[in-house]
């Protein structure tokens, strides 16, 4: 596996393997085609984004990992937003393999931070403990809808 800046001729096939692995158990995600280019085009195309890219042997796109660059005053910090690894690999090992290899390329940019956030309800929470993230235990993710 080889991990690599998302380029833009990646797109597409990124943009696919969201839909494959968001649209299905646990997340059951309800895309349409305008909301997910709107979606991707502020992932990928604002100044401080930074997006990888996992392939596999056959340089097919296993896995993206898309987010934001941000300077604060601990140093540069690296939040991902979307972090996905195709779903006929979940569970392999490739997802951890990926985020071994983002810590490598993250390192070469002078990242001190990885940040996310996930459900506690899905198994994405148990996989990002396992692997090395924790819980900050005086934050909190806090969402309001707007109202109509």
């Amino acid at each position: 596996m080889k991990v690599s800046i998302l380029k833009t001729s990646d797109h597409e096939e990124m943009k696919m393997l969201f839909l494959d692995v968001f649209s299905n158990e646990p997340w059951f995600d309800k895309w349409n085609q305008e909301q997910l280019d709107l979606y991707m085009k502020d992932l990928t195309e604002n100044h401080n984004s930074l997006s990888f890219a996992l392939f596999d042997e056959k340089e097919k796109l296993i896995g993206c990992s898309l987010g934001y660059i941000f300077n604060w005053w601990e140093g540069r910090e690296y939040f991902i937003k979307e972090f996905f690894i195709s779903r006929e690999i979940q569970s392999q090992g490739a997802g951890s393999t990926f985020l071994t290899l983002l810590n490598d390329r993250l390192r070469v940019e002078n990242v001190q931070h990885i940040t996310l956030a996930t459900e506690k309800n899905v198994p994405a929470y148990h996989f990002y403990q396992k692997n090395g993230f924790s819980v900050l235990e005086n934050s909190a993710f806090l969402v309001k809808k707007v109202p109509e």
